[in-house]
């Protein structure tokens, strides 16, 4: 009985292996001041790099895919550090929090690709819309069943990315009564994504989507999760959430990745699905107009939402369905080795999260543009003080 136990406490060891992930980091660069400014063709010619988002407002980095979290952490505020040094030696300039640009937006396209006919369709068809920050999210998975059963699982619970993320409740030099004005107004696209309950209705629908002219191409699949990988939709190699706003603070970064990774293993390790995905098409598809009218709630109303616990079928506020779960999480992630990584979760649910600290401020000084003014300086102590314990090889 003994040795049954002790092996099957090995296997469960064996099995817990941290998944690989890497993240497509948003960014706004501009004025102290808190005037983002079209910087991205100027930042892609001395850092290639650099990703160019159609309007140059908005600048991207890609971190390489790494399984270990303290590697994740450097691949984040690594490039940081040095887009930052770049910025401030021209024109002293710095990186601005917020994933909408918080004050007076110039209604000016500043293409970064005069000559790609995609950016000249996002342009003419999304206008300023799209000019936002994200963090793009990717769990590695090759195995294409799982693969497609946890796009079904994990989408259930992105208005829980939200909740723990959002950070635009600025747009346009106004207050926009939404946690995430980003995802609130966000031209989500196709209108109608389907559960991809597997590959070949994956295929099957994106080439559908191409051929009708709802998508204009692979890429052009602007919702809150999806596949990914290197020659969509055949082969692929990972689970994109893209749901996440922005979030300077890299430890609460950290602890949102390590969240959505202990989701994944529960569901990986326990073999034990959502009940409610074993459903018929129709059924489906009603729960698709549901989840996304839990987002919408989620962009609106952040960890405060009131939203549907699908686990139990009760309605719940957002932080207390998250509450519940990291109770859960906690035990996966110790298994995991990442106990310390989740732990930032529990300060998300008690200081609220980025756009909860900005409207904190703000009814404080009634200024939008003080407040941006704040927290571009709390933005730039947390990079370097993070940066510091990096280099000077200190546990975080």
């Amino acid at each position: 009985m003994l040795l049954a136990t002790i092996s099957g406490f090995l296997s469960e060891i064996i099995m817990a292996k941290l998944l690989k992930k890497g993240l497509e980091i948003e960014l706004f660069g501009g004025t102290k001041d808190g005037d983002v400014l079209p910087l991205s063709k100027t930042l892609n010619e001395n850092f290639p790099e650099i990703s160019q988002e159609p309007d140059q407002r908005n600048f991207e980095y890609i971190t390489n895919p790494v399984t270990e979290y303290d590697e994740l952490f450097s691949e984040i505020i690594k490039p940081r550090i040095k887009y930052r040094d770049f910025l401030k030696k021209n024109g002293d300039l710095t990186l601005i929090p917020g994933s909408t640009i918080p004050l007076n937006i110039e209604k000016k396209f500043y293409r970064s690709k005069p000559d790609d006919s995609y950016h000249e369709y996002i342009e003419k068809n999304y206008q300023t819309r799209i000019i936002t920050t994200s963090l793009h999210i990717n769990i590695g998975i090759e195995d294409y069943e799982n693969l497609f059963r946890l796009i079904c699982a994990l989408r259930l619970d992105v208005p829980l990315i939200l909740a723990l993320s959002a950070s635009s409740c600025f747009h346009d030099s106004q207050l926009t009564n939404c946690n995430s004005y980003r995802w609130y107004s966000f031209p989500k696209t196709p209108a109608f994504v389907p559960f991809f309950t597997d590959h070949k209705t994956y295929i099957e629908w994106t080439n559908a989507q191409l051929k009708n002219n709802s998508m204009q191409n692979v890429r052009h699949l602007w919702t809150s999760i999806r596949p990914n990988g290197i020659d969509r939709p055949y082969d692929l190699n990972r689970i994109e959430i893209r749901i996440s706003d922005l979030v300077t603070d890299v430890r609460k970064c950290i602890g949102i990745v390590a969240f959505i990774e202990c989701l994944a293993q529960n569901y990986l390790l326990n073999n034990q699905w959502p009940k409610i995905l074993n459903k018929d098409k129709a059924s489906l598809d009603n729960l698709v107009n549901h989840l996304e009218n839990q987002e919408e709630i989620t962009a609106k109303d952040g960890l405060n939402a009131k939203i549907w616990d699908w686990r139990n079928d009760t309605e719940e506020k957002a932080f207390k369905v998250i509450e519940s779960l990291y109770k859960d999480l906690t035990i996966t992630a110790n298994k995991l080795n990442i106990g310390n990584n989740i732990k930032p979760i529990t300060e998300i649910i008690t200081e609220g999260n980025e756009a909860m600290s900005f409207i904190k401020m703000y009814n404080k000084n009634n200024s939008i543009r003080k407040t941006v003014q704040y927290f571009i300086q709390e933005y730039e102590a947390s990079d370097l003080k993070y940066y510091n314990l990096i280099k000077n090889k200190i546990n975080i």
